[in-house]
């Protein structure tokens, strides 16, 4: 797995800037909130996924990078850090972030597939505070594996996972059963 937190760092700055000087002032809010989830794809499609190299199995005729399943992300906490967890709520439930009060993992207790930055408050202001992530392994609490959790992107690192991404596109080139990757979502 190789370190690509920088990448990351860069991606969040730019998108963090181009929301709170330009969009975050708009009168109309509501184009902005509705054109921001095309340009955050854009922005980590060019800034991350499309520097990440990938092995071409016909180098003759390599896939385009838009054309690439996005990249599988880890997302490791690299001291102790809080991680929150929503509660299970019913439809037209509100979600509330916090499962466990104080819970707290180290890099060797969970394992966290980037799904985005997150932020608590839409509008005005976006500070791209928390990794929004899947839980892939959690020995200490099982039941939490396949749900969201938080953590502050101060607190953890970012690594492309070149070997798990090359099994998804085996396993979705073998047929519609292959486990799906969470950055697919940005």
């Amino acid at each position: 797995m190789r370190d690509i937190t920088e990448q990351m760092n860069t991606y969040r700055e730019c998108a963090h800037n181009l929301w709170n000087v330009h969009f975050s002032r708009e009168e109309n809010i509501g184009w902005a909130l509705d054109s921001w989830d095309e340009l955050r794809r854009l922005l980590f499609q060019s800034l991350v996924a499309d520097q990440l190299l990938y092995e071409e199995e016909n180098e003759a005729e390599p896939t385009p990078p838009h054309l690439l399943p996005p990249p599988l992300l880890k997302v490791v906490p690299w001291v102790r850090t809080m991680i929150l967890i929503p509660t299970l709520s019913g439809p037209g439930e509100a979600t509330y972030w916090g499962q466990e009060k104080d819970l707290f993992v180290g890099p060797d207790d969970i394992e966290l597939e980037f799904v985005e930055y997150f932020d608590f408050h839409q509008v005005p202001i976006k500070d791209f505070r928390y990794f929004r992530c899947r839980i892939v392994r959690f020995p200490g609490h099982p039941e939490y594996v396949g749900r969201d959790s938080l953590i502050d992107a101060l607190d953890g690192r970012v690594f492309h996972d070149e070997e798990g991404e090359a099994e998804l596109r085996r396993k979705a080139e073998a047929g519609p059963s292959a486990s799906q990757n969470p950055a697919a979502e940005i």
